[in-house]
């Protein structure tokens, strides 16, 4: 059985711990490695050998390709082989845009988030974006992004979606604990963290990691893994990002609160499509714009897996 407490469901065993974790990306639709097992493991802690030998003796779980999955949804290890080509391909769209993303102004990190960070993209899907941006300035840093992805014809616009940069979530450093942001149970917040990959910014991102263990470590027993496989560095860019945001600087006081009126209209227009909406935030630190946030329902859905009978 799983030990219930007020805010989180707690395994007692490395097999509960497994089932737990497949159970999760199963309600996603994806069939992790050993390998993604041992890194993305909840509520337990152990090296990929331990599991590859617990998960040899566990009959309920099933495994192909390299992918393990629950008995029953082989399909899931298909699925994700085939999704591979499209993974790369978005990937590798990521890799030509860094250059883009490290030149706006006032960006401290940017990090692919969602499907793609966790190489589960399916054909329609967009490339989600988490940035962080210096305290002050976010309105000014997410003009910037709109404004270049827009230009180079990269950004999520109308029903033009499918491998397109979706910009809707942005916080300022000050804003980078994100359990301000998290429900009592919130297991997908928690993997949103643990799954997504920078693309610039490893200082920030370190800092990001760092600021947010605590309330974490109720999911993971181990500290989370930086994911820097796909990070970029840019220094030529860099330093025209730094030579603008030195020019902006000196009309901030003016800029900034005006861009944030401008946005913040708009924000307010489109938030009226969607007046029961729990994943839209829009203040100076936080602009979160998820009108569709699946994380109620699948903390439900997770949890009624976790104790079938409640």
């Amino acid at each position: 059985m799983w030990h219930t407490t007020a805010c989180v469901n707690e395994v007692l065993s490395l097999k509960q711990a497994i089932l737990a974790t497949l159970h999760y990306f199963d309600l996603l639709d994806f069939a992790p490695t050993a390998a993604e097992l041992a890194d993305f493991l909840y509520g337990w802690s152990a090296p990929v050998e331990v599991i590859e030998a617990q998960l040899a003796k566990m009959e309920d779980v099933a495994h192909a390709h390299g992918f393990y999955f629950l008995k029953g949804r082989q399909s899931l290890a298909e699925m994700r082989k085939e999704r591979a080509l499209l993974n790369k391909k978005l990937w590798k769209k990521v890799r030509q845009c860094g250059w883009m993303l490290s030149l706006c102004p006032f960006v401290k990190m940017v990090a692919v988030c969602n499907s793609l960070a966790y190489e589960n993209v399916k054909p329609e899907s967009d490339i989600d974006l988490f940035v962080v941006t210096k305290t002050g300035h976010l309105a000014t840093a997410r003009f910037f992004m709109k404004v270049l992805t827009q230009i180079f014809g990269v950004r999520v616009h109308h029903n033009k979606i499918a491998g397109r940069f979706c910009l809707s979530f942005f916080v300022s450093e000050s804003a980078m604990n994100l359990e301000k942001l998290a429900h009592d149970f919130d297991p997908h917040l928690a993997y949103f963290v643990a799954t997504m990959r920078p693309v610039c910014g490893e200082e920030t991102y370190v800092e990001f990691l760092r600021v947010n263990n605590e309330w974490i470590s109720r999911y993971f027993k181990r500290p989370l893994k930086p994911k820097l496989e796909y990070l970029q560095r840019h220094p030529i860019v860099g330093v025209f990002s730094r030579v603008l945001e030195s020019i902006l600087s000196i009309f901030g006081s003016v800029i900034e609160p005006f861009l944030g009126k401008h946005q913040g209209k708009k924000d307010t227009e489109r938030k009226k499509m969607f007046p029961n909406s729990k994943g839209i935030v829009t203040n100076k630190d936080v602009f979160k714009f998820h009108e569709n946030d699946p994380r109620e329902e699948i903390a439900q859905d997770f949890e009624q897996r976790l104790n079938p009978k409640t």
